[in-house]
This record gives C-alpha cells, structure tokens and sequence, in this order.
C-alpha cells in the first residue's frame, strides 16, 4: 500500500478513513497533533490562572505539567536523540531526524530494544571524539536508512540493503577507539534484526 502523500509505502492508517501513511508523512501528522494538545494545555493553564487572579486567589487545582524540552537541530525537532551543542553544526538535519522518526516507530511498534541500539549509536557516533565531521555523517546517513528498514514491518524490509550499509559503517566506526566498547555492544542488536528477518 502505498502512502497517501507520498510514493513510500505506508506503514500507518490514520482517521475514520483510514488514511495510509509512511513513516515519515505520519511522523510529521503526530508532530501536528502533539503541537495542537501542547498549545491547548498550555492554554488551559492559563485560563484556569486568570480567573484564579481576577476573584484574588491564588492557583488552584491540578495543572498539566510542563512537556520535557525536545531538542531542535536546525529546525529538525529530536525527541528520542540527546546532542550537546558543541555538536550540532555537524549534523546532517535530514538524516538525524530520520533516525529520531524512527525511533519513535519502532518504541510504538513494540521494539524497545532496537530503538535503543539505535539512539545509543546515534548519540555515541555524534559525540566521538576520534570520527571527522565527514565520518560522522557518512555513518548516520548509512543508520538514517538503516533505522528506516528496521521501523519497516518485518516481511518488507530490505534486508540486503541494511546489511550493507551495515557493513560500511560498522569499518567506520571501527576506527573510533572512544566508542568502541558502545559499538561492539549495540550493532550486532542491528545485525540480529536483519538476520532473523532474513532467516538467517
């Protein structure tokens, strides 16, 4: 099936009509609608203090906490990845928040573990001292798409394509001595993932 929006396949029904999404188009259809109940939170907390103010008490009642703060890389919005500032002008936007869509995917898919592989990858990779600013983002390119396959419901994953890609950035983070207690652990999470869907 494909996405409604798009030419990708849809991996989302939204609506009475079921509309069908990729993983991409709904990413940015739940940004929306997250956006829309922050904006009405917000603003029933300020309405529930003003008539608080104009009677001359103070605050009452329960209030909707404040929403932990996402991080904003040039205009791509991460919920899952944490980056320090001294890191985001090396940041390829469109690739990490492929990655970061895709985590959220695979948290809602019920892959818990995977997406966690993913962002500790994404956060070791991006904090290494010992990767170029080419190596960095040669390697979340090749994880953007990776990520993307593994948020891909089993039966349509390209698993020749993710091995692949694998493959070429397991040898770049290779060279990255600062993370590599964090490598050896977390991508062959990814590795199995590609091997069970494959069968092997």
């Amino acid at each position: 099936m494909e996405c409604y929006q798009c030419d990708r396949p849809a991996m989302y029904q939204v609506g009475e009509q079921r509309i069908p999404l990729c993983l991409d188009c709904y990413f940015k259809f739940s940004q929306i609608q997250q956006q829309q109940v922050e904006n009405n939170e917000r603003m029933m907390n300020y309405l529930s203090d003003e008539m608080a103010f104009t009677v001359g008490l103070p605050p009452m009642g329960p209030r909707f906490p404040a929403r932990p703060q996402s991080v904003v890389v040039a205009g791509a919005k991460l919920h899952n990845i944490h980056v320090s500032n001294s890191v985001v002008g090396t940041i390829n936007t469109g690739s990490i928040g492929t990655v970061d869509q895709s985590i959220t995917a695979l948290v809602q898919g019920g892959e818990p573990a995977l997406a966690e592989a993913i962002k500790g990858l994404s956060e070791a990779i991006l904090q290494s001292g010992d990767l170029t600013r080419n190596q960095k983002n040669e390697v979340i390119e090749s994880l953007s798409v990776i990520s993307r396959e593994a948020a891909t419901p089993v039966g349509a994953r390209q698993n020749t394509v993710a091995m692949s890609l694998l493959d070429k950035a397991m040898k770049v983070t290779a060279l990255a001595n600062d993370i590599t207690d964090v490598c050896q652990k977390l991508w062959p999470i990814l590795i199995a993932a590609f091997s069970v869907a494959a069968g092997g």
